[in-house]
């Protein structure tokens, strides 16, 4: 009891009650599907930074090795490809979708 009057003089002990109950909380909550949205979440944003990690080194890498910077001309060359135009649907699709749900 000695050691609790600090924290009850202090005010500090009705904080631990509710981090207590705040836990007490988030256990009754974690049933077994929400542990499994959870870590499929997790799962999912880690392959997704993956992949954006993965194509950005990927990317640097390319433009590294080219002894000058690519002109315009090249720029727009390299929107005539397809897997270019399918990353830049990606990009506005994605954009649309964050527009929309403002």
């Amino acid at each position: 009891m000695a050691r609790l009057q600090p924290l009850i003089d202090a005010g500090r002990l009705e904080n631990i009650v509710d981090l207590l109950s705040l836990l007490s909380d988030l256990v009754d909550l974690l049933d077994e599907a929400m542990v499994e949205k959870l870590s499929l979440l997790v799962e999912q944003a880690a392959a997704g930074s993956w992949e954006m990690a993965n194509a950005l080194r990927l990317a640097k890498a390319e433009v590294a090795a080219q002894h000058q910077p690519p002109s315009v001309v090249a720029l727009l060359k390299l929107l005539n490809d397809s897997d270019t135009r399918k990353g830049v649907a990606v990009v506005l699709k994605a954009l649309n979708v964050i527009g929309r749900q403002l």
